[in-house]
């Protein structure tokens, strides 16, 4: 309140001169709170004097004395959270105070209008700060997530090499349209990502952290990859260093290497899991997917944990069963594993029996069913397979040994007739004392082994029995052997050894070209109806060797659980576990030869009265690699050597020899012609 001269006070008037009762004091007098929003349009000079300026250029005249000092002050107080408040305040008391004296300052204000000039009010110049991206009101959020989520764009962005908008809401969707951006490009963000997910997830499961690194978990990441990596190169380096073959032995033939490796595959596929997993997650962090692409995620996840657990998994199960059949048919090792070279230094080459049981039913003990001989180079792997008939009479055993002191003229145990090789076994296990000291084998494997080395000439350094069912388990296993059936082969058949009576024809193999079953094939190698020793020996080298070339790898492995099975209940032997990654070796390098068959038969020695010097002699030269086979000589491949005609000559195959095509016949056969009691097209009938 003022004074006049005399010292009493004063009214406070207007700035027009109005006394305080007069309408037009409340108005002019009453306080103006600012806004930081635009004001609505309008005619009216009071509301023109409310709006601030925008201006960003030079002051007019008369406004110089305003400074960038003051208009930095307006700003920072116009983006403050008290000026919201304050903003949100002074909209409710304008309208209030408005509604209520707008009658009196529109009556004032026309008056005033309609008596005096009109004279506008001074309003001040305040130069526009320099717009940042936080300090425009427009571009500050109004919420903390919104500020994080402004915060987590703008860094994508910069990591992307893509322009930083500072604009939002309306403003953003004007300096889109002014780019000339696409409204569907602008809201396809979320949508570009899951290709960039799903193809880094795949790439860092084919490599492993490879995904963790592009999310930037980059030191987990890098371990992982390069442990993998490293892990492979030590692998390839061994191999390299061995050979894949003896590698492949070495790992093949040790029950610890298995279990070790199967144990690793295990913990590997738990990593591998994690490593999808966390690669997918880390990949789609902070990015907004929609529900079928989450859904395709999640599949995706899920697949490659498949595809690469169910592998890792079935490997580790076969290195278990591997090693478990190591173990029981080989036993436990002992000693430093050898390979060829170090086993084999000073040996040129090894003898190795082979037999085939038949356990059957109606059988009493075992007698065996087949018998050969595989004597091997260790230096090149070529194989002559020989044949033994188990019907050679008057067996000899090796000089000094306690057999030979019991049979010093063969053995003739009973009889003329029945003192065949195939009867040393009973005969054994009847009378151990006379065997002697068996080791670790069976007296009847023994004894049968020692009729062999005695008779053949050949000191027999290894061994291994298969029981009829284990053969049938192998074919089953590859599928079935496909082979050309020469004739009718009846499916039963034969003598009783225990009755003396005749055995029923059960069924027929129909001659032809077909796949045999495990059941089929093991008859058409042990049938005798109709048959002699040497037809049936013949059948028997031929379905070994077409067994062999037919083996397939992979159905081998589909099947090998199976075959471990029957390994363990059908196969035995004297290879030590110590050995065996010799003999793997071996094995692999006889698959790329020829093996050479030979068989003993009446053109080489009689077998009701053999002459042993003979049959020895010829042992020798069938062993030797450069003479000729003894095919080669049935076909009469060398007939300046012989007066004998050949069986082209005479149209009769050679007794238990396979013809130029490969096929056995029985002796006095005419191929083509018919079988007496077979039912089909070319036969005679059933038989009785």
């Amino acid at each position: 309140m003022s004074h006049d001269d005399n010292g009493a006070p004063t009214p406070r008037r207007g700035p027009n001169g109005s006394s305080p009762h007069d309408p037009s004091f409340k108005a002019s007098s009453r306080p103006r709170l600012r806004s930081s929003r635009p004001a609505a349009p309008s005619d009216s000079n009071d509301h023109r004097q409310d709006q601030a300026p925008r201006a960003s250029g030079p002051a007019p005249e008369g406004f110089e004395n305003s400074t960038p000092r003051h208009a930095s002050r307006q700003a920072r107080a116009s983006t403050g959270p008290r000026f919201t408040a304050l903003r949100a305040a002074s909209g409710a008391v304008a309208a209030g105070a408005g509604a209520a004296g707008a009658g009196a300052v529109t009556g004032a204000a026309a008056a005033k209008r309609s008596s005096t000039p009109r004279r506008e009010a001074p309003r001040t110049f305040t130069p526009a700060a320099e717009p940042s991206p936080r300090a425009s009101s427009e571009d500050v959020p109004l919420t903390r997530q919104e500020a994080r989520a402004a915060e987590q764009h703008a860094r994508r962005s910069r990591r992307r090499g893509r322009p930083v908008s500072t604009a939002s809401g309306p403003d953003a969707a004007a300096t889109a349209e002014s780019e000339g951006v696409p409204e569907a490009t602008r809201h396809s963000r979320r949508n570009d990502a899951f290709p960039r997910i799903v193809g880094w997830t795949s790439l860092g499961t084919l490599i492993p952290g490879l995904g963790m690194i592009k999310s930037r978990n980059s030191r987990l990441g890098w371990f992982l990859t390069l442990g993998f990596l490293a892990g492979l190169a030590a692998i390839g380096i061994w191999v390299l260093y061995r050979g894949p073959v003896k590698a492949g032995a070495r790992v093949v033939s040790s029950p610890t290497i298995l279990n070790v490796i199967a144990i690793l595959l295990i913990i590997g596929a738990l990593i591998w899991a994690f490593v999808i997993i966390r690669s997918y997650v880390m990949l789609r962090s902070g990015t907004r997917l929609r529900r079928s692409q989450r859904v395709l995620g999640s599949v995706l996840v899920m697949s490659l944990i498949v595809l690469t657990g169910v592998p890792l998994g079935v490997g580790a199960a076969y290195s278990r069963v591997q090693g478990e059949t190591v173990r029981k048919v080989f036993g436990d090792g002992g000693g430093p594993v050898l390979d060829s070279a170090d086993l084999w230094k000073d040996k040129p080459r090894i003898n190795v029996f082979l037999i085939g049981r038949d356990n059957g039913d109606g059988r009493e003990g075992t007698r065996p069913d087949t018998m050969l001989v595989a004597s091997i180079d260790t230096r090149s792997g070529k194989t002559t397979l020989i044949s033994v008939p188990r019907n050679l009479a008057f067996p000899q055993f090796p000089e000094g040994s306690k057999l030979a002191e019991r049979f010093p003229q063969g053995f003739n145990a009973f009889g003329s007739e029945e003192s065949l090789i195939n009867a040393v076994w009973t005969w054994a296990e009847s009378e151990p004392e006379a065997v002697g000291d068996p080791g670790d084998m069976e007296l009847g494997m023994y004894a049968t082994m020692q009729a062999v080395e005695g008779s053949l000439g050949l000191k027999m350094d290894n061994w291994a029995s298969v029981d009829m069912q284990g053969f049938e388990d192998v074919v089953d296993a590859i599928g079935g052997v496909k082979i050309d059936v020469e004739r009718p082969i009846p499916m039963g058949g034969g003598t009783n050894m225990n009755t003396g009576a005749k055995n029923r024809v059960f069924g027929w193999i129909d001659p032809g070209e077909q796949v045999l079953t495990g059941k089929k094939a093991l008859w058409y190698v042990r049938s005798r109806e109709g048959a002699d020793n040497y037809d049936r020996m013949c059948r028997q080298q031929r379905m070994l060797k077409t067994t062999l070339e037919q083996v397939n790898p992979r159905e081998i492995a589909l099947a090998y659980p199976k075959l471990a099975g029957s390994a363990e209940r059908n196969v035995a032997t004297d290879i030590p576990q110590r050995e065996l990654n010799a003999f793997v070796e071996l094995a692999a390098l006889m698959q790329g030869t020829e093996v050479k068959s030979a068989q003993i038969n009446n053109d080489v020695t009689s077998t009701f009265n053999p002459d042993y010097e003979a049959l020895r002699s010829w042992v020798d030269e069938q062993i030797n690699p450069k003479a000729k086979s003894q095919q080669e000589e049935a076909t009469g491949t060398d007939t300046a050597e012989t007066e004998e005609p050949t069986p082209e000559e005479t149209g009769a195959p050679a007794q238990g020899v396979e013809d130029t095509e490969g096929k056995c016949y029985p002796k006095g056969y005419e191929p083509g012609s018919g079988w007496p009691g077979y039912p089909g097209p070319e036969g005679d009938g059933e038989q009785n």
